[in-house]
């Protein structure tokens, strides 16, 4: 039995409304796909980090991670499913360990911990991003080339981001610096080898979706 796709399903009304082409139709279904993966995994995130109390952290890595990844790509599941499913099982432990973490933190090792994160990210970002996926590829040596500066201006930002809420002095200040550390260096792991080893064993683990 044929599966229902509200993307491709809307794709094809597209086509039909405003006469696309068949590539136009395709490109159509994709960006629905992805967009309504990202509402849905927007909305499980926060009902989970709500529950746990731990929201603002948990969308502090979520928009981290997601920052980076635009650019960076990464390791990802093989459904759109799958990947909602990790997103709402790791973002809200990684808000959690940002909020309980927090008291401990003092401003000057935060400030090491912003300094030394942003640079192993750098440094793994130099060497392995962009990392594209078999559902789209990156062909041309100057996109990727492209693709890994954007990938390093965003490293720098988040850097930037986190060095301004720093500065502000404000003991929330410091879930939010961590909880975007660990988006951002969890999404620098997806990068690598390991992590695409581990993303894997977890979409075997999600077998049933």
């Amino acid at each position: 039995m044929a599966r229902f796709s509200p993307s491709r399903e809307l794709a094809g009304y597209l086509r039909k409304t405003l006469a696309l082409t068949e590539e136009q139709e395709e490109i159509a279904a994709y960006s629905l796909l992805i967009l309504f993966q990202t509402v849905i995994s927007l909305l499980g995130v926060s009902l989970v980090a709500w529950l746990a109390g731990c929201l603002p952290a948990a969308l502090a890595t979520l928009f981290t991670s997601a920052f980076l990844r635009s650019f960076s790509g990464g390791a990802h599941c093989t459904s759109p499913a799958r990947c909602t499913i990790l997103s709402i099982l790791t973002v809200p432990l990684f808000g959690t360990l940002a909020t309980n973490l927090a008291p401990f933190f003092s401003r000057p090792l935060l400030a090491l911990v912003i300094l030394a994160g942003g640079a192993l990210a750098f440094a793994v970002v130099w060497q392995l991003a962009p990392v594209d996926s078999p559902a789209k590829p990156i062909t041309s040596s100057r996109e990727r080339q492209r693709f890994r500066w954007l990938s390093l201006a965003a490293v720098l930002s988040i850097v930037t981001f986190q060095l301004a809420l720093l500065l502000l002095s404000s003991p929330n200040m410091a879930i939010l610096i961590l909880a975007a550390e660990m988006g951002m260096l969890w999404q620098v792991f997806s990068l690598t080898r390991t992590g695409h080893r581990f993303v894997a064993r977890l979409d075997k683990a999600f077998n049933f979706i």
